[in-house]
């Protein structure tokens, strides 16, 4: 009987024990993230993991620890991510962009949006207990548990496209980690006025269940009414000249030659290629040099790539300041004739881009369009009409 006892008590010390050794491990981990270090764990997708002195010694030795810094494929993630910020889809960007990641790694990157935002981000994911799954039933806490320090590091995007991001992957029900085929063009964006979700479904209908009742309206009449919509709002003066004073305050002109911080950067690559090239001739088995080269030949296309990019986009700043009222609606009519020959999933790129959310009321059938200005989702106008009888039931 006393041996019993003794184990007993052993076995309830052990998980006393065991569970304060995971608390202090946890509370380290949060001190770690609070001084802006890493709490463990590999680099995201675009970073590298870089040590750091802390200052202080351990046996002898300095105490170093982790934190981020932007590999070679930065440029490309950020591209990627400011993509996802302006409402594009994955399969537009991947082959926009050329990417062969996997889906999985970009839905990881997405939810990553804080951290490629320059800040620190720690207690994301629920405990996982084998057998049992996530606490909760879901893999990533509620954004208040979340452990936040801010720039601890070199953001690739901004804090608002990072929260665009997040918001689509958390608040829509097609947000653009489960983007479906294009079947329904609606799908994501239009909502009851109380917040309800219309989805499609397999008899050609979109449909939504507000009240405990289902309520149904023809895929087909609703989208016409939509896009028919659209193209007369763009048309409007008033949305024209709202247009320009959005897209003016966006595309500021930059520094007089913007790529010229990624000019020393080029320089130093493309003088590795020229060495290694060198050494690679005087090599029997050249094959690891070979591939050396090559890889520092994909990270200078990057290098060019973005520097490329910002000169586009200054010239582009440099004609907005002589853009008039006559060139934008001319544009908005090229979009508006375009939208006759677009394929589905290309049209439903450019609706996600150019309109916040739609609320169909599915009592007196009006719909208000609210329309998104500028790719960080700041700028929101409604549709210059206001509330209108969008269709019949």
């Amino acid at each position: 009987i006393a041996d019993m006892v003794v184990v007993g008590v052993m076995e309830v010390f052990d998980e006393l024990h065991s569970l304060m050794s995971k608390e202090k491990g946890l509370a380290g981990m949060a001190e770690n993230v609070r001084q802006g270090y890493r709490a463990g764990g590999r680099a995201p997708r675009g970073y590298r993991l870089k040590k750091v002195e802390t200052g202080a010694t351990r046996e002898g030795g300095a105490v170093t620890k982790s934190v981020l810094e932007p590999n070679e494929q930065a440029p490309l993630v950020a591209r990627y991510l400011k993509g996802r910020a302006q409402g594009k889809s994955r399969k537009a960007l991947v082959d926009e962009l050329g990417i062969s990641w996997p889906k999985s790694s970009l839905i990881d990157m997405e939810r990553n949006a804080l951290t490629y935002a320059g800040h620190t981000v720690w207690n994301r994911h629920q405990e996982f207990t084998k057998n049992e799954g996530y606490r909760g039933g879901s893999k990533l806490r509620p954004r208040s548990e979340w452990v936040v320090k801010e720039n601890t590091h070199r953001a690739l995007i901004s804090r608002e496209e990072a929260h665009v991001i997040l918001q689509r992957l958390e608040t829509s029900s097609m947000s653009s980690s489960r983007r479906t085929p294009a079947t329904y063009l609606l799908t994501g964006l239009l909502k009851t006025p109380s917040g309800d979700p219309w989805y499609g479904n397999a008899r050609d209908q979109y449909r939504t269940k507000p009240d405990g009742k289902y309520r149904y309206v023809s895929q087909q009449a609703v989208e016409s009414a939509v896009l028919d919509q659209i193209v007369k709002d763009m048309l409007l003066p008033s949305f024209v000249k709202k247009l320009i004073t959005e897209a003016k305050k966006f595309y500021q002109s930059q520094e007089q030659d913007p790529a010229k911080h990624f000019q020393p950067k080029i320089n130093e690559v493309t003088q590795k290629i020229g060495k290694m090239m060198e050494f690679a001739s005087k090599l029997d088995d050249p094959d690891p040099a070979l591939r050396q080269i090559e890889k520092l030949e994909r990270e200078r296309k990057l290098l060019l790539d973005e520097a490329r990019k910002l000169v586009q986009e200054n010239e582009a700043a440099e004609a907005m300041k002589d853009i008039t009222e006559n060139d934008v609606r001319k544009l908005l009519q090229s979009i508006a004739d375009d939208t006759q020959r677009m394929d589905r999933e290309a049209l439903k790129d450019l609706l996600s881009s150019v309109v916040d959310r739609m609320e169909l009321d599915p009592g007196d059938w009006t719909c208000q369009i609210r329309y998104r200005i500028g790719i960080e989702g700041r700028n929101k106008v409604a549709s210059p009409r206001g509330f209108e009888p969008l269709l019949q039931p």
